[in-house]
């Protein structure tokens, strides 16, 4: 029998931290098991304080699957406890909040939220200037940077220690294609990149300056050099990239995002259907171009002409909201009368999430808005195909809601359009909810992630054969 091959794996999303990037690194570590593959990740050593933390989530970690952690180290709390120190402040001063355990400190986090402000004392206005230069001339291009050079001395050693077949880096965060340079440039290993979202060109990284965004292009392409196959997670995504760097000797593939089948077995519905009460909702974080006001307007609309088919509906919304956002949220609500439709319960448990998803009626998709839109397919959409509810989609044209409507999926309307989503919620406010969906099984074979997997192990062994000589 063959012995397994060692693939390591640097990944900073993954359990216990509760983000939508973890699953597809946590899945393919667990199914490339199958496939003679041995996935050794190196990973980020949460402090348990994290907002996204849940101590549940480390069950997702397979058997068999090696985890290494590396301490993120929190440079902005350690300048705040230096300027404490010289201050005779003790610790009692505020401290600046951690890299790592900041709501939206992460690699498409905006700096623009942590700038300067006139108020407050004198350390605030310090930790708030910290802050500032931190997140736009230091932690270029996320907040792990400091975590990847560290990350990438640990798999140094690991390389050294045992056998390892290959190398893949999954971003964001895009420091990690600091990794994945270096130890190809060290070991002479292959290095998969694994784009998730994209790095240069992402529509959740526009607040980025014109200079950042040049320094940013230029260090991905001379990073991608050494790259040996480059994947994304969609056809249009991948295309672009190829635009965008026409001249990499790299192999370019494409592995979609996909759903578990077995993820929500034995979770049953408690909510009992009732078709006077039409309740929708959403989980995951709205904040930069993923917003979904177009959904409130519509409600509000309807309210305003039909004040008995509006207050059908409900509206939960899971997870965090940033505030600009929420605060377009309130002032929508309150001018149509609508804020009792709406709850906004915030950060919630995993699992919590997974029952709300089964219990509603539908289930809201909102997709970011820019440019390079046309190429996302959250990890979301997936998580909401295997809770097996109708989708109510706030998507632009693209790759989502082709996977939508070929798979009969639900509805979709432009993300911005409040007209459309006014016609299509009138409809579903009047509608009985359904019961059953009967998507296209077919279709979405496909995305089922053990034959996402199993190509990715294909791909994994075409890379590490042997060459054959000229």
């Amino acid at each position: 029998m063959t012995a397994p091959r060692t693939l390591l794996i640097i990944a900073a999303e993954f359990p216990p931290l509760k983000t939508i990037g973890r699953i597809r690194t946590v899945k393919f570590a667990e199914h490339l098991l199958a496939h003679g593959w041995k996935p050794v990740v190196i990973t980020v050593e949460p402090s348990g304080l994290e907002p996204n933390y849940d101590a549940s989530l480390l069950r997702e970690i397979a058997d068999g699957v090696e985890v290494i952690r590396v301490p993120l180290r929190d440079y902005e709390s350690d300048i705040a406890r230096l300027a404490k120190q010289l201050l005779g402040r003790g610790d009692t001063a505020t401290a600046a909040p951690s890299a790592a355990s900041a709501p939206r400190s992460g690699p498409k986090s905006d700096p623009a939220q942590a700038q300067p402000t006139g108020g407050g004392g004198l350390m605030d206005k310090a930790h708030a200037l910290v802050r500032h230069v931190f997140r736009h001339y230091i932690y270029i291009p996320d907040s792990y940077v400091f975590w990847t050079f560290a990350a990438a001395r640990r798999a140094r050693e690991v390389c050294a220690e045992r056998q390892v077949d290959a190398i893949y880096t999954t971003l964001p965060a895009f420091s990690s294609m600091f990794a994945g340079h270096r130890l190809r440039r060290q070991t002479g290993l292959p290095w998969i990149a694994d784009y998730r979202d994209l790095w240069f060109g992402d529509v959740l990284r526009e607040w980025l300056p014109r200079w950042r965004q040049r320094l940013e292009l230029w260090l991905e392409r001379r990073l991608l050099r050494r790259a040996d196959v480059i994947v994304t997670v969609s056809e249009q995504k991948t295309a672009y990239m190829r635009r965008l760097h026409p001249d990499l000797s790299a192999r370019w593939e494409t592995l979609t995002n996909g759903f578990d089948v077995e993820l929500y077995s034995g979770r049953a519905r408690q909510r009992p259907f009732d078709d006077t009460c039409i309740e929708f909702v959403y989980t995951g974080r709205l904040f930069k171009n993923r917003r979904g006001h177009a959904f409130a307007d519509a409600l509000g609309r309807i309210a305003r002409s039909d004040p008995a088919l509006a207050a059908r509906a409900r509206v939960r919304i899971f997870g965090g909201v940033e505030p600009v956002i929420r605060q377009s949220y309130d002032d929508i609500l309150a001018r149509d009368g609508i804020g009792h439709l709406f709850a906004f319960e915030g950060d919630v448990p995993y699992q919590t999430a997974m029952q709300a998803q089964v219990d509603c009626d539908y289930l809201l998709l909102i997709v970011d808005t820019g440019e390079t839109s046309d190429g996302v397919i959250p990890g979301k959409l997936f998580e909401y195909v295997a809770s097996g509810r109708p989708m109510f989609a706030l998507c632009d044209p693209g790759a989502t809601p082709d996977i939508i409507h070929r798979a009969k999926l639900g509805v979709v309307v432009g993300a911005e359009d409040v007209d459309a989503c006014e016609r299509e919620l009138r409809r579903v406010l009047a509608s009985p909810v359904p019961r059953v969906v009967e998507p296209d099984e077919a279709y979405l074979a496909q995305f089922d992630r053990r034959a996402i997997t199993a190509r990715f192990a294909a791909l994994l062994d075409e890379t590490v054969a042997p060459k054959p000589s000229s």
